[in-house]
């Protein structure tokens, strides 16, 4: 009788981690890649089978993105200060990864003027405008270094703010640097394929991404010094005069609506603080509740809640607090006549 003799099958993966190219992250780092094959076979008439497998574990590729998000230079006046930059960080690698910020106020670029005591914020609320701490923290290295998951799903929006010194003067420019680098050890700035034994995710190897594991980007300030100008326009027609037409015009009459229109419109450069309208009802007048609105928004009669609206004391009060130009505002709001 014949004996069969064992096929063994051997896989052998290399895997370069000295390699210069990196491969574009996608699948989660430390996720398990196994390979099975099954080898069927005779011989001497008798049927046999081996198997074989590879498994290995994804590494962790470290890669950042920082894009400026304003939609063109700043406009800010001389001496104002707290002027905002707004930056999106975004983690592009394919692991969890600690980010920490560093603001520069001096950067080597061709501009008119350094701005001045800089400091960074993060968006802590999420929306994407600086509310200030505490729902826009300070950043504090070290403290708060921004953490984002992996593949882009995960953003921070971050906030530069920065005096302009008093000397500066229309059309001159100023920019503020801001730099991001993975705080994994031995990452930034090293170049790209860079293998980190044992430092990613979960002590899996982790190598340095084309990016170098590090970002920089730059937000400029531009100076205008007209000053600022607060302005508003106010008109009214009868939206309804309770007798049938409820197309302005109507005629004013008895039981008729009114709607009064406030155009509030900032412009120059610079900021306008504790920026209130109020508006008392006319006499002989009744004020249709709830009916303010700012810029198509509805607003609430009550003074304890969040908005910008209130009614009391036969008033109509919007609150708009501080304000950077230039902007325009639209307030509406209805009484009837009696």
């Amino acid at each position: 009788m014949m004996k069969v003799k064992n096929l063994q099958i051997i896989f052998v993966l290399l895997l370069s981690v000295l390699c210069s190219a990196v491969n574009a992250v996608g699948t989660p780092a430390g996720t398990p890649i196994t390979n099975n094959v099954t080898v069927n076979f005779n011989v001497g008439g008798v049927p046999g089978v081996e198997f074989g497998s590879t498994v290995f574990q994804v590494q962790e590729v470290i890669n950042v993105n920082l894009v400026w998000q304003d939609a063109g230079n700043v406009i800010v006046a001389p001496g104002a200060t707290a002027q905002v930059l707004t930056f999106l960080l975004t983690n592009t690698g394919n692991g969890i990864e600690d980010f920490a910020l560093i603001l520069n106020n001096s950067p080597v670029v061709v501009d008119d003027f350094d701005p001045l005591n800089g400091n960074i914020y993060l968006d802590g609320n999420g929306n994407g405008t600086f509310d200030g701490p505490p729902a826009d923290p300070l950043y504090v290295p070290g403290t708060n270094d921004p953490s984002l998951d992996a593949n882009g799903i995960d953003s921070q929006v971050i906030f530069l703010l920065s005096d302009i010194p008093a000397t500066a003067t229309t059309g001159q420019t100023g920019v503020s640097e801001l730099t991001s680098n993975a705080l994994t050890a031995g990452a930034a700035g090293s170049p790209a394929g860079t293998n980190l034994n044992g430092l990613g995710d979960g002590g899996i190897d982790a190598v340095v991404g084309t990016t170098q594991a590090t970002a920089v980007a730059s937000g400029t300030y531009e100076v205008n010094s007209t000053p600022v100008d607060v302005g508003i326009v106010k008109s009214a027609q009868v939206i309804n005069d309770g007798n049938g037409c409820t197309v302005a015009p109507c005629d004013p009459i008895p039981g008729a609506t009114i709607r009064y229109s406030l155009q509030v419109t900032i412009s120059g450069a610079g900021t306008v603080d504790n920026l209130v309208i109020t508006d008392p009802i006319p006499v002989d007048t009744t004020y249709s509740s709830e009916t303010i609105t700012l810029d198509g928004v509805a607003l609430t009669d009550s003074g304890v809640d969040a908005d910008a609206g209130n009614f009391s004391a036969n008033t109509v009060t919007v609150n708009l607090g501080t304000i950077s130009s230039p902007v325009t505002y639209l307030i509406t709001f209805d009484v009837t006549i009696n």
